[in-house]
């Protein structure tokens, strides 16, 4: 491992000395519980950021710091920009940048600013494991970048020997870098760790979710449903045996044997054990409603086993609603499902929750106008969806009413569907017809407020995928599309379908360029062109050679997708997928930039 250590010595070396003095971080070796203050002094030279900006945002770019935002912004202080943050118990390690408009300040090339956690002096555990998971922003698709992550490995493994996942990454790395017997070697000390895993822990769903990373760390998938069907098998009679049948009966495509398997495997409930059969009486709620038979559904309904505790109870009772609502079924029991999760209305999830068995719940910031538009879309929701309730009780007074003060509250698009069914089965054609025409005017004038006008990065990077480069001749004067993705990406791969009908659209017009890029880490140009999608979409692929690439279009999610006017600049940029809406939404862009 000699030149993994020489790579990590070389990544370690100490910050640019103007850097250190421009941008420090105190304390030197924060304690979980302590708070963290980075300071940024535009006075120093070196720093992109002009000393008169008129704002500065730590962005994280790689972060364990789950209860934080992953962008704080700066106070100006004395002529200094400041940001504090408290380190939660379980904090390990967070890198970051500092933005300011369209520039971004760095130690160096290649090299983010770092908040390591420490103990008594040492850093946490973890703290090297996420240190090497955190190069991927920092290198990209980098040569180095396996090495440099493997020795990270190794240190974090010097500290604390028994951790389990750098053992499995470490070895994952061995592998791919040996041969023959030397492969198979690392291959069986795995396997081995992974064994132990299982053993010590069998039943227990947070072991057993360990075991199941560390398969997917060693590319093999198939082996997940593997471990499964053998806890189903082994354990049959405890809650995760349970729970896991009924995952895997719910594969079942036949609904009248998904019915008769889960009915059978009910036989062995008791008062005891109900709360373990729940995950079935969930599905089968579903499927009698889809059937209508109100019996059955108020029978499996009083067994499932709801917990106050959770933060996604108003989300359950809000889906249960919803089920009974679309099935035309027990109206009363729908009433009381939406009235209760109208009550809950300021306890929607806002953000991902993030669970784990040493922690619990771990809830992300969230600021006070973003609180009250979850909770304002929350009771439009329920308050809508009480409406369509009434509508089918024959009260459209009511009806009316409840769905004038949801269309008040917010116009978000779950209320404007819920709004437009009703105005349409009441045949309240004005109502319709405005209501529609509020959509149109609401979509246009976010997508307006999101225009963004900065220049696009070279597209030079781009190879088709017989390998050969882009002509960037060719692109000018072109609106051109650029959607990033990568194969292992299932957001990117739901995202494809809207994609393509996009592009249907627009392929024979000679103003607008389509580029579906390829550049996710770990993908390779091979990957891109064995990818199945080849055969399904006929929009033109391309493959990303720049690991740079996502930091000059400024996204480190994909799907990213950019729209370029004529002259080269992004005017729009959208990260992530929002459903069915995103071809809508890019159309409306890309109509936009045209016009201009």
């Amino acid at each position: 491992m000699r030149a993994i250590n020489k790579i990590i010595t070389l990544l370690l070396l100490p910050v640019f000395a103007g850097a250190q003095q421009r941008v420090t971080i105190r304390p030197e070796m924060p304690e979980r519980g302590q708070t963290v203050t980075v300071t940024f002094d535009p006075a120093v030279p070196g720093s992109p950021i002009p000393a008169d900006a008129a704002s500065v945002t730590l962005n994280f770019t790689y972060s364990n710091f789950y209860d934080l935002p992953w962008k704080i912004k700066m106070e100006k202080k004395e002529g200094k920009w400041t940001a504090s943050f408290k380190l939660a118990k379980f904090a390990a390690f967070a890198t970051f940048t500092l933005v300011s408009g369209d520039v971004a300040d760095k130690p160096a090339p290649n090299r983010h600013y770092e908040v390591p956690v420490f103990e008594n002096g040492k850093p946490v555990e973890n703290g090297n494991l996420y240190k090497g998971y955190s190069l991927s922003a920092q290198l990209g698709k980098s040569p180095r970048l396996a090495a440099a992550q493997a020795a990270h490995y190794e240190k974090e493994l010097t500290l604390y020997p028994g951790n389990y996942e750098a053992q499995v990454r470490l070895l994952h790395y061995k592998m791919s870098i040996s041969k023959g017997k030397g492969r198979e070697k690392y291959y069986a000390q795995a396997h081995k760790i992974i064994a132990d895993r299982f053993d010590a822990a069998p039943t227990v769903m947070g072991n057993l979710n360990k075991v199941t990373m560390a398969y997917l760390i060693l590319g093999e998938r198939s082996r997940v449903d593997s471990i499964y069907k053998v806890v189903r098998e082994r354990y049959p009679e405890t809650e995760i045996g349970r729970d896991l049948r009924a995952s895997a009966i719910s594969r079942e495509p036949d609904t009248a044997r998904r019915i008769t398997l889960l009915e059978a495997t009910l036989k062995a409930e008791t008062p005891a054990n109900t709360r373990e059969f729940s995950p079935m009486h969930e599905q089968l709620f579903d499927l009698y409603a889809a059937k209508k038979n109100e019996t059955k559904v108020r029978y499996h309904a009083g067994k499932i086993v709801l917990d106050t505790a959770s933060p996604y109870l108003p989300n359950t009772y809000k889906s249960m609603a919803q089920t009974l609502l679309d099935h035309n079924v027990a109206p009363d029991l729908a009433r009381n499902y939406a009235e209760k999760a109208l009550a809950m209305a300021d306890r929607f999830p806002a953000g991902i929750i993030r669970h784990f068995p040493e922690t619990g719940h771990i809830y992300p910031a969230v600021d006070d106008s973003t609180r009250r538009a979850v909770t304002a879309r929350a009771k439009a929701n329920m308050l809508s969806i009480l409406a369509l309730l009434d509508m089918k009780a024959g009260s459209n007074g009511n009806a009316t009413t409840k769905m004038k003060e949801a269309l008040e509250i917010s116009i978000d698009k779950e209320t404007l569907d819920n709004a437009a069914l009703f105005y349409k089965q009441t045949g309240m054609r004005d109502e319709l017809a405005a209501l529609n025409a509020l959509r149109e005017k609401e979509l246009a004038a976010k997508i307006a407020a999101q225009k963004i006008d900065r220049p696009a990065p070279s597209l030079a990077a781009f190879v088709d995928m017989k390998g050969k480069p882009v002509e960037t001749e060719a692109l000018k004067n072109k609106v051109i599309l650029v959607d990033f993705w990568a194969t292992w990406c299932i957001p990117c791969m739901e995202e494809m379908p809207y994609v393509q009908r996009l592009y249907d659209q627009y392929k024979n017009n000679p103003d607008v360029v389509f580029m579906i890029v390829n550049s996710g880490a770990r993908n390779t140009l091979a990957d891109a062109q064995g990818w199945k999608g080849h055969k399904q979409y006929s929009f033109p692929v391309y493959y990303n050679t720049d690991p740079e690439m996502g930091e000059k279009f400024r996204f480190n999610i994909i799907p990213a997708t950019y729209i370029i006017d004529r002259k080269g600049n992004i005017r729009f940029g959208n990260i992530g997928f929002e459903g069915p809406e995103v071809e809508t939404k890019l159309k409306l862009q890309l109509e936009q930039v045209l016009r201009n």
